[in-house]
Parts: C-alpha cells; sequence; structure tokens
C-alpha cells in the first residue's frame, strides 16, 4: 500500500459520497429501527439504539473501526475524521475507545416452555430420572403444550446437566498395567462356507505401546481365557494388574454396599487371576477414556491391520497377524510418545512376573454320556468317541482350534475343530451297496428248424 494511502481511499483526500453511502448502507432489504440486520459488506451490522451512533439502525462496520483507529494514531483529531468519512463525531469518539471491532448479540427470542419451566423442575424434583417422552405426555396432556419431543429434551438437558469428570492424563510403570478389551473387525470374512464375524481380544501395555491380539469367532468366557494365556506366553511374563471395561467373562455385576461400589468378578476369571497372581480393575461404566491405550489398539487393529487381509482359517490369521505385529507395529515410531515401541517393549518384558511353571488350563469341558451311534454334538458338528465307551460318560473339551474327549484323565479322542455346520468327523460308515445280480448263463441246445408253408398246405390237402 502507497504511503499516506488508507482502507477508504487517500489521508490527504476527500472521500466520495458515494463511498460512504456504498460502505454505511446494507446491500439488500430496507432497515427497520430495532431490527438486527448482518447484510451488507462483510463485518457490518445494525446496531440497536445508540451504542455507536445517535440514531437507532445506524450501521458501522469492523472496516470503518479500522479505518478510524488509523487515522486516531496518525493524529487526525475526531473531528476531522467524523468529516473525512461522514459520521458523527460522538461515534467517532467510541470507535476510538472500543478495543474490538462492534459486535451483535442478538437477544433471546424466548421459548413456548418459558412458562413451562416451574413445571419442568418440580417434575425433575419428584422424579430424577424421568425421560423426555413422558414429560412431553405430561405437559401435552395437563398443559396444553404442542412442541416437540426434541425441544423438551434439550430443556431437560439444561436444567439436569450431567456432571463432567475431569480427565488426568496417566504415567505408567514398566510392567505395571495390561489394559485388555473386546473389539469386532468392520468387515465379514467367507470362511467356513459363509461370512463370519471376527472378533479380537486386544492386549495392551501403556508404557510401551505395545499390542497383541488374539482372534475368535466368539466372545465366549473360554476364548477369553484363552486370549490372557496366549498373550502372557508371547509377553514372557505377567504384568501386575489388568484393567477391564466391565466385560462379561470378567465383571459377573458390581453393586453398592454401603455408600461404595462392590465389583463381583467371574468365576473362572477368578481363577485365571489366582493362577497367575496379577490384580483386576474394572473401568467407570461409561467411561472408555481410563483405558485409552487400548482403544487406540483396538482402532490401530482394524485402519491399519485388518483392510485388504486374506486367509483362509483363524489360524492362518494368527500367522498373518503375527508377521504384521514384528515386522510394522512394533519396529514403529510411538506417535505420542515419540519412542520406539519394540524398544520399551524389551526393556518392559524385564519388569513382568514371571509365568508360573504350570500352564493355565483354558479349554471348555462339558461331561457327557456317549450315545449308541458313539457321536457327541459340540458347535452344530459332531466328534466321534471310542465304541469301547458307549453308554459310559465322558469329558468333552474344547478351544479355538482342537476338540478332544478325555476319559478318566486320559485322551482317548481328538480332532481339529470345524466350524462348517453339520459334519461328522470322523465321516459315518456309509451302507454298503447290495451284491450285483449275476448274468445268466447260455445253456446249448438242439436246432429246431420250422417247417416251410407247403409242407402245411400238403397236410391240408
Amino acid at each position: 500500500m502507497p504511503p499516506g494511502q488508507s482502507f477508504a481511499g487517500y489521508a490527504g483526500s476527500e472521500p466520495s459520497q458515494k463511498k460512504i453511502k456504498e460502505l454505511s448502507t446494507p446491500r439488500r432489504g430496507p432497515r427497520q429501527p430495532g431490527v438486527a440486520d448482518l447484510t451488507g459488506l462483510v463485518g457490518s451490522l445494525r446496531l440497536v439504539g445508540d451504542e455507536f451512533g445517535e440514531a437507532a439502525g445506524e450501521v458501522r462496520s469492523a472496516l470503518e473501526w479500522a479505518e478510524v483507529r488509523a487515522l486516531a494514531a496518525d493524529g487526525v483529531s475526531k473531528s476531522e475524521i467524523a468529516r473525512r468519512l461522514g459520521i458523527n463525531w460522538r461515534t467517532v469518539a467510541k470507535l476510538v475507545e472500543a478495543v474490538e471491532p462492534p459486535r451483535y448479540s442478538r437477544a433471546p427470542a424466548g421459548s413456548m416452555l418459558d412458562p413451562l419451566e416451574p413445571v419442568l423442575r418440580e417434575l425433575i424434583e419428584r422424579f430424577e430420572d424421568i425421560k423426555a417422552p413422558r414429560v412431553t405426555e405430561i405437559l401435552r396432556d395437563e398443559h396444553g403444550y404442542a412442541g416437540s419431543v426434541d425441544l423438551v429434551r434439550k430443556r431437560l438437558a439444561q436444567l439436569r446437566p450431567r456432571p463432567e469428570r475431569a480427565a488426568q492424563r496417566t504415567g505408567y510403570r514398566p510392567g505395571q498395567v495390561l489394559q485388555v478389551d473386546w473389539g469386532e473387525m468392520p468387515t465379514r470374512p467367507r470362511i467356513a462356507g459363509r461370512e463370519r464375524r471376527v472378533y479380537t481380544l486386544v492386549f495392551s501395555l501403556p508404557f510401551s505401546g505395545a499390542a497383541t491380539a488374539h482372534f475368535s469367532f466368539d466372545m465366549t468366557i473360554e476364548s477369553f481365557l484363552e486370549g490372557h494365556v496366549r498373550a502372557f506366553e508371547w509377553l514372557g511374563g505377567v504384568p501386575r494388574e489388568c484393567v477391564y471395561d466391565n466385560l462379561r467373562s470378567a465383571v459377573a455385576r458390581r453393586e453398592r454396599v454401603d455408600g461404595r461400589e462392590v465389583v463381583h468378578w467371574n468365576a473362572r476369571f477368578s481363577q485365571l487371576r489366582g493362577h497367575y497372581a496379577f490384580h483386576a480393575h474394572a473401568c467407570t461404566p461409561e467411561t472408555p477414556r481410563e483405558k485409552g491405550s487400548v482403544e487406540g489398539a483396538v482402532r490401530y487393529l482394524k485402519t491399519g491391520f485388518w483392510p485388504a487381509r486374506r486367509f483362509g482359517d483363524l489360524v492362518e490369521l494368527d500367522a498373518v497377524y503375527a508377521a504384521w505385529r514384528d515386522r510394522v507395529a512394533l519396529p514403529r515410531r510411538h506417535a505420542t510418545g515419540r519412542h520406539v515401541v519394540a524398544e520399551r517393549l524389551a526393556h518392559e518384558r524385564e519388569q513382568l512376573r514371571p509365568l508360573p511353571p504350570i500352564g493355565f488350563d483354558a479349554a471348555g469341558r462339558r461331561s457327557s454320556r456317549v450315545p449308541a451311534d458313539g457321536y457327541l454334538k459340540f458347535g452344530r458338528c459332531f466328534y466321534r468317541a471310542p465304541e469301547s465307551l458307549i453308554h459310559q460318560r465322558v469329558e468333552l473339551r474344547w478351544d479355538r482350534d482342537r476338540v478332544w474327549i478325555d476319559h478318566h484323565g486320559q485322551t482317548v479322542a481328538a480332532y481339529q475343530r470345524t466350524y462348517q455346520e453339520g459334519l461328522w468327523l470322523p465321516a459315518p460308515r456309509m451302507r454298503p451297496e447290495p451284491p450285483p445280480v449275476a448274468e445268466l448263463i447260455p445253456l446249448p441246445g438242439p436246432q429246431v428248424v420250422p417247417p416251410a408253408l407247403s409242407d402245411y398246405a400238403e397236410l391240408c390237402a
């Protein structure tokens, strides 16, 4: 900008009345005294009353405010500024003193619920958990309310706000905490003849940012326990504490006793805790930020690993994931801590508690009597016990990949678990075909030559 030039023209020149009119007049619509108007130039507004001008409805823009302050800083008198810009000198004085450009704040228009607010407060006081649909019904039946449920819901949110808990970032020591959570993969691959949901139990170490996962077709207690066993084996140790998000596999129920909340743990999960000797903590319901490390690990698994993967079964999926984890996830630099995950994981493994000498038996079990045909049903498939155990009681055992049958503590039959419905393992013996029909054996006989017709004519004569 050349020296001496200002926003509205040159400091030494008189602005034309046409430019001043364009600057201070809205582009469309007549002025209505006492009504706000945001049309016109960018940053302009119509003021109600005499805040920056004498007459109601006078337009003052952010551009005029800047120009007035710039001229005042140059030493131009207020009267000269008013003469150059064609505005009242009182308005010039107020614009010079204003530290911010003129702003408009619209007065609240009011709501049809304003007269009914005492009724709403009384209902909230008497019934703390009353919902918006029921409140709307009461207002319509008893007070003639004609508005929507959404309007009532918004007003109840204002009158009955939820208490917000302040978040605090938590630091962790190596080997101190392992966060655990279930996740469902975003797509359903076709495995064993049909599309299936694939679930993953993710284990994340907040100190290093390392994570591992266990995949399954269900979220049963057996898959939950087996995932822990595999995760501890991969880590080579046990952390001091595991954090859960009120999973039914871990938390049986919660209740308040004498003003404090008591968590009742699942019985089989308690056996796992006792075997590996670690503490367990259940997060506050509906508060995922208490285990943000595993929440981020689940998102990273869904976006960084899962898309465009090919596999035929869960065993192959485990191999594909392990290769990706060791090649991509662990050598990466952590997005928040800016450290190499594998380096911290190596240090964290040194701080873990040692594994117990005997492994934990996470497999499921069911006592069954062997039927006459010897086949035991499990997971919509059939697995055969030895014929010598017909009508005897055996124990059917299973995990994610295997099914086996125990009798008096000894394994008498073992199979690879199948997820294809209606299979019999081993296949039943086919009914034998009937013997083929024997071929007819031709017997030799005399050759008989029939007499000629002429012989019959002679006989008749």
